[in-house]
């Protein structure tokens, strides 16, 4: 999941065996870059050499590299990157760069966490800033083929390298609308609630321990298995551009589809490993996003639920993997207190700890889950309204009887 498989890019992975072939291909994208822009190799040198302390300094692991190499390294990634995006957009030529390797590859190395140069690398390479929007959409779109849906930024953001770009146009700069449904107002239920005798059918706890609960309900939520026995269900949200954009009303969680395979595996998980990194300096709305499918999906019955309904659409061997991948992904995420989908887990907890819901969600799932146990149901209540109407006449018979008639 975080390691190249045909091209390094930056110190990390730099000399692996597998990826030389690749490593000896950059010297003629190098000369293909060069002559397209009428550049000399020592111009390029020069300026990166300026940035060298600047660009060390944003690795947080040490590396021992001397500053020729890394110069040189700076400069044949930096070029390869340009010259990569040049010909998927300009010439339509991959060809030459691609040889004999699809470029899914490649762009799926380029989207590794431990496989990037800082950005301002490539943007002095190129001389000038690369912030232009629709370029920047499509890069990203480009490089996640698809992955994730990609929008406008609402503003402009401060790039730090290929995959925080793909991040910046996947997820949104602001949250409010994510959490933005409104509470289940039921008038039966308030009803119920307002009688006494009855009010025990629809609270669980006491209004004291429902409180004491409020800080832990925004942590964590049951299972999909769980929720549905709790009454809750599950729609597929249409048309939306945003995977992270989750509501919940009158007991339904909308949920956008989401489709699973191996390149996605592999960027989710370098989305949530850099959230996780940049932790004080990023939202982490896609690390939120992933923890809440992770406590949806804990068994492949989850999962055969969630795709029964349309939310998830897999490409994988089994319902058991992709159980098994968000298990995976989850591990040792962290998400702020704040998170954009708090206020909705505890809404979702709140609806599954009434016993009104539960027992609503019993009765249908018992007695209203095909035609035949309705039949049964209307007949065994007609049957039983019968016996008490007898039942009545019998018992006002006894009481009044009917006078007798005169002889």
């Amino acid at each position: 999941m975080f390691e190249p498989s045909v091209i390094s890019i930056g110190p990390y992975h730099r000399g692996r065996p597998h990826l030389r072939a690749m490593e000896e291909k950059k010297w003629s994208i190098l000369q293909d870059f060069l002559t397209r822009e009428g550049r000399a190799l020592q111009d390029c040198i020069s300026v990166i050499k300026e940035a060298e302390k600047r660009a060390r300094c944003c690795y947080s692991e040490p590396f021992a590299m001397s500053s020729d190499d890394f110069v040189e390294m700076m400069v044949l990634d930096g070029c390869f990157i340009l010259e990569f995006f040049c010909r998927s957009f300009v010439t339509n030529d991959l060809e030459a760069i691609k040889e004999g390797w699809n470029s899914w590859f490649i762009e799926t190395d380029l989207m590794l966490l431990d496989n990037q140069i800082p950005y301002f690398i490539i943007e002095i390479l190129l001389g000038y800033p690369l912030n232009n929007p629709e370029l920047l959409m499509l890069i990203a779109s480009t490089l996640t083929r698809k992955k994730m849906s990609i929008k406008a930024l609402s503003g402009p953001q401060k790039i730090h390298h290929l995959l925080h770009l793909c991040l910046c146009y996947a997820v949104p700069s602001v949250s409010t609308q994510h959490a933005a449904s409104e509470p289940n107002h039921c008038p039966f239920l308030n009803w119920i609630r307002a009688v006494p005798v009855l009010k025990y059918f629809s609270c669980s706890k006491k209004e004291e321990d429902l409180e004491l609960d409020n800080e832990m309900g925004i942590w964590e939520i049951p299972c999909v298995t769980e929720l549905e026995e709790a009454g809750v269900k599950f729609k597929k949200l249409e048309q939306s551009d945003d995977i992270t954009k989750i509501t919940f009303q009158s007991g339904t969680l909308f949920i956008p589809c989401l489709r699973i395979s191996d390149s996605r595996r592999s960027l989710f998980m370098n989305l949530v490993a850099m959230e996780q990194c940049m932790f004080d300096q990023l939202p982490c709305y896609f690390s939120t996003y992933m923890v809440f499918l992770v406590y949806l999906v804990s068994t492949a019955r989850d999962v055969r639920i969630l795709q029964q309904k349309g939310i998830l659409q897999s490409m994988l061997s089994s319902e058991e993997e992709v159980a098994l991948f968000f298990n995976q992904i989850g591990l040792g995420v962290m998400i702020p207190h704040n998170h954009y989908l708090a206020e909705l887990f505890k809404r979702v907890n709140k609806y599954r700890e009434s016993r009104y819901h539960r027992y609503r969600a019993k009765l249908s799932r018992d007695y209203f889950n095909n035609p035949w146990s309705i039949v049964t149901l209307i007949a065994a209540t007609l049957l039983l309204c019968l016996t008490i109407i007898q039942s009545f006449m019998s018992v006002y018979a006894y009481i009044r009887p009917p006078p007798s008639s005169p002889s």
